[in-house]
Order: structure tokens, then sequence, then C-alpha cells
């Protein structure tokens, strides 16, 4: 009895390591590869249990999010000669997995980070180095990265990686370098300033002569116009005075002479002594008898 007992345990504990060995899950989050004495035999990305011959058939599991990788910091020198220290992070998923075992060894994640370690330096630093320091620090910095992105993407599709996203966390010169290359980018931007002032000045200088050159046409033109408004008001005042002599010859030598005698008495202590023989005294008797 005990002889049956302990058989019918051995088998169910073989039957129960050759269902283990039979089967196996892929989760929502992984996708797995079955090797065959080390070959590749099928590859599982949807999640469930699956089947595999046990004791000669292996799975490796891959992630399907999204990974993060902090590479090491890459020394570049730009197209002026300026050395930097650049730090990069890289987003990135496994897109095909069988590409992904063939083509990277080990295939694992710490061997995906290696040659991504490889691949991000050296997109980083040709690229980067084509352009001067002074635009990378400008708007054409966006454009640097995005050559940088396609770059890595298109290096990495062969590998079965796909590059989410690469961005530049910090850019910074060397603790070495870093008080001559400010000495020397101070000196630039203070000539750029002084470039820019001299041209300022020299528009400004432009503008005031335009200015001036135009005040005066201004004012040559206003004073044409008020000479010639002058002189056709004073010919349309001396029309009216002839037109009014003319009308009433005695009331036109009346309001002349009262004109005159206004002009006389302007002051209010003034006294005029005229004789009884004065042309002005005898026409004003003839005014005043008419």
């Amino acid at each position: 009895m005990n002889k049956i007992s302990a058989f019918l345990l051995g088998g169910i504990a073989l039957a129960g390591i050759i269902a283990g060995g039979v089967f196996f899950t892929v989760s929502q989050s992984q996708q797995a590869i079955v090797l065959r004495f080390g070959e590749l035999t099928s590859v599982h990305k949807d999640p469930g249990l699956k089947l595999k011959l046990p004791f000669i058939e292996d799975v490796l599991w891959y992630e399907k999010r999204v990974l993060d990788f902090d590479p090491q910091p890459v020394v570049v020198t730009t197209a002026d000669q300026k050395r930097l220290e650049v730090t990069a992070y890289t987003r990135y998923r496994i897109e095909d997995p069988v590409l992904f075992f063939q083509s990277i060894k080990p295939s694992t994640e710490l061997g995906a980070q290696m040659r991504l370690d490889t691949i991000v330096s050296s997109s980083v630093r040709n690229l980067m180095g084509r352009v001067p320091l002074r635009n990378l620090l400008s708007e054409e910095r966006v454009k640097v990265m995005h050559e940088i992105l396609e770059d890595i993407k298109g290096r990495c599709t062969a590998l079965g990686l796909m590059i989410v996203d690469v961005r530049i966390v910090r850019t910074e010169l060397p603790p070495a370098n870093r008080d001559a290359v400010t000495a020397r980018m101070n000196a630039e931007l203070d000539r750029i300033a002084k470039e820019n002032r001299a041209k300022g000045m020299e528009i400004a200088q432009g503008i005031k002569a335009r200015a001036e050159k135009e005040k005066t046409i201004l004012l040559a033109e206003a004073q044409k116009k008020s000479e010639i408004l002058r002189g056709e008001a004073d010919a349309a005042a001396t029309k009216i005075i002839n037109e009014a002599a003319a009308s009433d010859p005695a009331f036109y030598s009346f309001y002349k002479s009262m004109q005159l005698f206004n002009a006389g008495f302007k002051q209010d202590d003034t006294t005029l002594i005229l004789g009884s023989d004065h042309e002005l005294v005898k026409y004003l008797q003839t005014v005043t008898k008419n």
C-alpha cells in the first residue's frame, strides 16, 4: 500500500514537473520567443497561456513597454573648437524580438543598453560637432536634436529597437576649459555688441539726416505757400479797398481820416492842438456840416 501511494505521489510530481515545462504564461506587458537548442522556433506577442516542449525548449521574455536609458556624458568638440559635456537620455521599445535576439548579444536589456550607449554617443558627438556652440544655444538646437533622433532611429531599426525619444538633459563646459571658453565667449559677444551699436548709430544718423532734409523741404514748401497766400490776400484786400473808395470817396476819405486821428490818440493823456486852418479841422467841419 505504501509503495502504491509513493508511486502515485511520484507520478503526480512527475506530471506536475512535465506540465510546468509544457505551459508558460506571457503577460500583457511582455513578449516571448521560444528557442529549441538555441534556435528560434516561435514568437509570442499576444498575452496568454502558451505551450512549449519540455526540457528541449527555452523561453526568453522581453518587455513590450517603453524603457528608459541614461547613457554616460559625451565629450563633444563643436565646429568652433569648443569642448562640451553633453548628457542625454533615450526612450526605446523592443519592437521586433526576433531581430533583437539575432542582432544583440547578449539579447537582454543590458545588451540593448550597451549597444544604445555606443550609438547615442556616436550620433551626439558627430552631429553636434558639425555646428558651432553659438548655434547650439539658439533655435537651431531643435533642428540638431531632430537630426540626432532620426539618425539614432535609422541605426536602431535593424536591431529590432524602436526609438521613442532622445533628449539632451544637460550641456555644459568641461571644468578644465570652462573659464577660458567663457572668457572667449564674452569677448565674442562684446565684439558683436559693439558692431551692433555701431550699425545702430549709423542707421540713426541716416534717419536723422533724412528727417532733417524732409523738415527743410516741408518748411520751404510751407514758406512758399504762405507767401503765395499772403500775396493773394494783399491783392484781394487792395481790390476791396479800391472798390470801396470808388463807390463812396467821401466816406472813404472820412474813414482814412478817422484811422489817422485814432493813431494819434492811442494814449489817454495825449492832447492834439490844431489851428483852425488845419486841413483835418477843415475836413471835419465840412463833414459835420454835411
